[in-house]
């Protein structure tokens, strides 16, 4: 009976023993295939982040539709609609971001102003298709504020005082993320709007706040003329009148493409009213 007994244990230890293993080899196999799958999900999910619906070449394109918009609008349109119908097939924040910029660039040509008004409430629209999207994209966030800044200027004080907080906000947000887009142009937009309105209690105007912002800017793109312009204008009305002539010579004497003379010619006109108002 004894050895019967000592058989019997000698078996169930033996048993416990291979089902120990058996439950071990099969938990690493169940580990192995968890992380296999994991790290396969993982590398799965980076590449769908970084899918590009934009290379450089279609980045070229929008860039010279853009900054040709005033001399070849057919072409324009034409990428508007290829923009669009990329945007509307990948749903793609970065995608409806350069279609709100396309869309910004056609109302700034636009010469019948209750459709022009229209088109830049239309790139607002886009805007918001994309920050629906991701709350951080740098062309959306901007592009949209750009627009709103349009619209202020065509409808006057009310639109005025509805809009410029949320302008604030959105330009704030682009220099955080990304300060240099569009040649720091949400430092410019900052600059203007902190410059031009009066300060409190009225308004949140600063020239305190202008100087930093502009400054920033002209660190950033020394050559750029909207900066340039922004600058002149800003360091005239403190009193610092022969920097601003500076910075106005500088504007007249850079030479300008045919295809840029439509969008910058606002700003040239401000470095000939510095310099008229010398009397240079």
């Amino acid at each position: 009976m004894l050895s019967a007994y000592l058989i019997d244990s000698k078996e169930r230890n033996v048993s416990k023993v291979l089902s120990g293993m058996i439950i071990k080899f099969l938990l690493q196999r169940y580990i192995c295939s968890y992380l296999l799958f994991a790290v396969v999900g993982m590398i799965c999910s980076e590449a769908l982040a970084r899918t590009d619906f934009l290379p450089e070449a279609y980045k070229q394109i929008i860039n010279q539709a853009v900054l040709r918009n005033a001399v070849d609008r057919p072409t324009l349109i034409k990428t508007i609609e290829w923009v669009g119908y990329l945007a509307k097939s990948t749903q793609d924040p970065e995608v409806i971001g350069e279609l709100a910029r396309l869309e910004c660039a056609n109302a700034e040509v636009e010469q019948v102003k209750n459709k022009r008004v229209r088109l830049y409430e239309g790139c607002i629209e886009v805007a918001d298709k994309a920050l629906a999207i991701h709350a951080n994209e740098v062309s959306a966030l901007y592009w949209k504020a750009v627009a709103m800044g349009n619209l202020t200027e065509e409808n006057g004080i009310l639109d005025a005082l509805h809009y410029l907080r949320t302008m604030e906000w959105l330009f704030l947000r682009v220099v955080i993320l990304d300060e240099k887009y569009d040649y720091a142009g949400a430092h410019n937009a900052l600059g203007r709007l902190y410059h031009q309105l009066p300060g409190f209690p009225i308004s949140f105007g600063s020239y305190k706040k202008a100087l930093f912002h502009i400054k920033r800017a002209y660190a950033l793109f020394p050559n750029d003329i909207i900066t340039r312009a922004f600058y002149a204008e800003l360091l005239f009305d403190m009193g610092k009148k022969q920097e601003a002539y500076a910075h106005a010579r500088f504007i007249l004497s850079t030479p300008i493409k045919i295809e840029n003379r439509f969008r910058l010619d606002r700003f040239i006109g401000i470095a000939r009213n510095i310099l008229k108002r010398a009397g240079a």
